[in-house]
């Protein structure tokens, strides 16, 4: 099996599993990358590969939030809050932030196994194309904290060891 098919088929198959999940803003945000590995195959052969690293940066951004969604990893909102606790699996962890407004987050650390750790102090569009810092957990049981939000916002753990 190619690359190309490869990931045909995983793309076909994480949209299959989230509309089986039910969560019909994943399933949509999925759907419209249906055909996005054919089109930036298409634009690599035309040569223009400046719109083919768009699309692939666009479907890469999408299935991040799709994994973080799936696995809880993924938090949005409009104001101040502090998360439900939940289990960080141990790992190294990519930490994308997106807003156009200003915001500190940050995480609290419940059993004292990690330490607690500003993530984000981000002026009004600081984060506008999105911010990332890495995050180490050694599986503690955590809170994210929000605070001096002042638009939307995206957060998302992508592990990445």
């Amino acid at each position: 099996m190619n690359k190309r098919t490869v990931v045909v088929v995983i793309v076909t198959l994480l949209v299959t599993i989230v509309g089986a999940l039910g969560a019909p803003s994943l399933v949509d945000s999925l759907r419209g990358h249906e055909n996005s590995v054919q089109k930036i195959i298409a634009l690599i052969d035309k040569g223009d590969d400046e719109s083919a690293l768009a699309l692939l940066h666009s479907l890469h951004t999408a299935v991040i939030e799709a994994r973080g969604k799936i696995t809880g990893l993924f938090f949005s909102g409009q104001v101040n809050m502090l998360t439900d606790p939940f289990v960080l699996p141990a790992g190294v962890y990519r930490v994308h932030f997106t807003t156009e407004g200003s915001g500190i987050v940050e995480t609290v650390v419940l059993d004292g196994s990690d330490s607690e750790k500003l993530l984000f102090c981000l002026a009004s569009g600081d984060a506008s194309e999105g911010a990332s810092t890495a995050y180490r957990s050694r599986g503690s049981r955590i809170m994210i904290q929000f605070s001096l939000i002042s638009a939307p916002y995206k957060l998302v753990f992508e592990q990445i060891e």
